[in-house]
């Protein structure tokens, strides 16, 4: 997919939302269940560059190498969020995102792969307005984690296969700080817009740099479940 293809897809989610607010029907405010029940979902977007961005072509000994780091990615996002209060949300989520191609040649030899990131997360989700009549409910985010990044080569044209770079991989512990808004659509069912600033600094140069910092703009579903467990609106 396009990045500009990535783009409609994104501002169609929001539309989406925007539309949703619209609806005279859905202008109530949620039922009370909601400020019980945890949360299990997904998200999809887009990641924007705000780090460093690598030199198109360069050297290393005998081999060179392309590199194709656009300004935007796409971005996946998997969570799992339990609910504390109707107003404190613990959040566990799993992301990945594609920094760009990078095309190794050492004589006859040429190795084709890509720099994949994923950010492993557990952030605190603070409901401000969870006791209003709001039928949509923003929050903000805190946290951070461990990011992990590894320049992978998926084909190849040679008789046996190595690395150019001798770092193959790098990890990060980092914060992270965002926020957004849900939307309960069902008694099970909501949608959110979430934004996240990820400054993300590796030890060591990955494909030439160690600033991989980023925002992450995503539409996402979720579905609303219950436990045993009974809270106080």
């Amino acid at each position: 997919m396009s990045y500009k293809k990535r783009s409609l897809a994104l501002s169609a989610g929001v539309t989406v939302l925007v539309a949703c607010l619209a609806c005279p029907g859905w202008a109530q405010a949620p039922a009370a269940e909601y400020r019980t029940l945890h949360q299990a979902g997904v998200r999809l977007g887009g990641w924007a560059n705000l780090g460093d961005t690598p030199v198109k072509t360069a050297a290393s000994g005998t081999a060179s190498y392309d590199i194709d780091f656009k300004g935007g990615a796409f971005y996946i996002e998997g969570f799992v969020g339990i609910r504390f209060s109707p107003r404190l949300m613990g959040e566990l989520s799993l992301g990945v995102f594609n920094r760009g191609e990078v095309n190794l040649q050492d004589g006859a030899n040429q190795f084709f792969g890509n720099l994949l990131v994923y950010p492993m997360l557990i952030r605190a989700k603070l409901y401000p307005f969870a006791t209003s009549t709001w039928r949509l409910q923003p929050y903000l985010t805190a946290g951070g984690g461990f990011y992990y990044a590894r320049h992978s080569i998926q084909f190849y044209q040679s008789d046996q296969l190595f690395l150019v770079f001798n770092e193959t991989h790098a990890t990060s512990f980092d914060f992270t700080l965002g926020g957004g808004f849900d939307l309960p659509v069902a008694s099970k069912l909501a949608l959110e817009l979430n934004v996240a600033y990820m400054p993300l600094g590796f030890s060591k140069e990955l494909i030439t740099i160690k600033n991989y910092d980023g925002l992450s703009i995503t539409v996402g579903m979720k579905y609303l479940f219950s436990s045993t467990r009974k809270m106080q609106r």
